[in-house]
């Protein structure tokens, strides 16, 4: 996934987010996966396609996604979308994350 700030993505973010004062967490207030996760239609040079939001967040706010890299909340709200709250994690840090918070599907979702 590129860098989306120049395709409005950080601004659409940022328009669809509680602050949660207590957490840091920018709770996402738009659509919401089966799973939890905060899901968005974002725009690329390439075409328009659905993606989590805290991996939007993370392109738009911090850096480009490397191809198959997983992106985490360390807070492990899965609706937290707060670039300070996200990092890339290897296979076997996003094991051990779901296993820390019960969790069976993938966290890059």
């Amino acid at each position: 996934m590129s860098n989306l700030s120049d395709t409005g993505n950080g601004d659409r973010l940022l328009a669809a987010i509680a602050r949660d004062a207590s957490s840091g967490c920018w709770l996402w207030g738009g659509t919401i996966s089966n799973s939890g996760y905060g899901r968005m239609m974002v725009r690329q040079a390439s075409g328009n396609k659905m993606e989590s939001a805290h991996r939007a967040s993370y392109a738009a706010f911090v850096a480009r996604i490397p191809d198959g890299a997983s992106i985490r909340q360390s807070c492990g709200n899965r609706l937290c979308v707060n670039p300070e709250h996200l990092e890339i994690i290897d296979q076997e840090c996003e094991r051990k994350h779901q296993r820390d918070f019960g969790r069976s599907e993938s966290v890059s979702s």
